[in-house]
């Protein structure tokens, strides 16, 4: 290179390097040197797989404003999904996690709505109760220490078959999910840290008819949406009641025929990819911080012994029978409050007009979001016992922590798979606990990753 060019290459970094740290709207705000200069410095983070617990740090010595927080994911807001969730992106339309208009979001997201309502889950019950005793009878054949997380995974899968296309797919009873899990986590890993370099994303695919594919991310699209594809089609070949997800998007198709079955595809392909793994987690979370907090546990028992004795809990609960269980109920808010399966950022982009964030003014077009990590640990929400894991908070009148409750996202963009996971969550762990006497193996801690 040049002397000169080398002189302004040096020049024109130290100005850039200058800006950033001292003249941007951004530079009051306080955070790491080098997030001021790179993207990367997040995708470090990130492939560190700690950045939901480093992402609390950095908020506390920067800004975490519940007033800012509602007002970005306010149902209705004009805080639209940032450009990161082009990641990854396909010829297709029909995305509802990934799609940024919206009134597009809205309009899919109507289309919908009616088959993933409490009301649809709880008539697709009934396809649950076979996975729960397949669980139950596989773990009562076994003997010694068990990876109780192994089944858990393996539970959440089937669940999904089963309220998807009236079929479990045979995890539970095979003990092995045939590598579907490692990939849908390298999947996961892939798009955390690509999303905050979306270029690098965007450059991998027009190179790939060259290179091939070097990114997980793409099994989204590819492997899954396939697996999906094959599920759908097995489906209408044999038919069915109407007792799962997918007859009720045919009945939709036939009063909306634009709604085609590639359109299906791609929602049942969300079904398989996220729905599964993030329940998974969740009851991770659930039975581990039961089984670290013996009162807990104890006044949960008791609570479900209770409702035994008067006659009031099947062997296999119902969730009408979890719902009227306060306590339980309060553990499962509680326990994915502290471990919410979404620990990365939701992106948002400042609309015209900017923003205030506590004392910072955010120019239009910034990138800002927030994360279940931090917002479920602000003392001013939750209190000083924030980090604490004590169901009793969500006992009494509530409406003013639901506010805040970010695990499943928030407003018009809360995750449509909520209440799938909610049924499976709600009838599994009570079910479990009135059966088995479950206690923590020597030295079992839980795993947190993320990205």
């Amino acid at each position: 290179m040049p002397f000169s060019a080398s002189i302004l290459l040096l020049l024109g970094a130290g100005v850039y390097v200058v800006y950033q740290c001292f003249l941007s709207p951004l530079a009051p705000i306080p955070g790491p040197f080098l997030a001021r200069l790179t993207n990367w410095h997040r995708v470090w983070r990130t492939l560190q797989r700690q950045s939901h617990r480093e992402i609390i740090a950095l908020h506390r010595k920067s800004v975490a404003d519940p007033t800012a927080f509602r007002e970005i994911y306010k149902a209705g807001g004009k805080f639209i999904k940032s450009a990161s969730y082009n990641v990854p992106h396909g010829s297709h339309a029909f995305d509802i996690f990934r799609q940024r208009d919206e009134k597009i979001h809205s309009q899919q997201r109507k289309l919908v709505a009616r088959a993933y309502s409490m009301n649809s889950m709880v008539h697709l019950e009934p396809n649950v109760n076979p996975v729960i005793m397949s669980m139950v009878q596989k773990l009562g054949g076994m003997s010694g220490i068990i990876n109780l997380g192994d089944f858990l995974q393996f539970f959440a899968f089937d669940v999904i078959g089963a309220v998807s296309f009236s079929r479990p797919f045979g995890y539970v009873d095979a003990g092995d999910d045939q590598g579907v899990f490692a990939r849908i986590r390298r999947s996961f890993r892939s798009m955390s840290w690509l999303m905050a370099v979306r270029w690098f994303y965007d450059l991998h695919q027009k190179l790939q008819p060259v290179i091939g594919n070097w990114l997980a991310i793409n099994d989204r699209n590819g492997f899954f949406y396939q697996f999906a594809t094959q599920q759908l089609v097995a489906r209408k070949d044999r038919g069915g009641d109407d007792r799962d997800i997918i007859n009720q998007l045919f009945t939709i198709q036939k009063a909306k025929p634009h709604f085609s079955d590639t359109d299906i595809a791609f929602m049942m392909t969300a079904n398989v990819f996220a729905g599964a793994d993030t329940t998974s987690i969740s009851l991770h979370a659930i039975l581990y911080l039961l089984l670290k907090n013996p009162t807990t546990y104890r006044r949960l028992m008791a609570e479900l012994e209770a409702k035994r004795s008067a006659g009031e809990l099947s062997d296999v609960v119902t969730f009408e029978q979890a719902e009227s269980s306060p306590y339980l109920q309060a553990v499962l808010y509680e326990a994915i409050r502290l471990y919410s399966a979404a620990g990365d950022l939701l992106n948002r982009d400042v609309p015209p007009g900017g923003m205030k964030i506590g004392e910072y003014y955010v120019p239009e077009g910034t990138v800002v979001g927030s994360s279940p990590w931090v917002i479920h640990r602000i003392p001013e929400i939750w209190g000083a016992d924030c980090e604490e894991f004590r169901p009793e908070r969500w006992l009494g009148e509530t409406g003013d922590l639901k506010r805040f409750f970010f695990a499943f996202g928030g407003g018009s963009r809360t995750c449509v798979g909520r209440n799938i996971s909610w049924l499976e969550m709600s009838k599994l762990v009570p079910t479990l606990l009135m059966r088995y006497n479950i206690k923590l193996a020597p030295g079992a801690e839980l795993t947190e990753e993320c990205g």
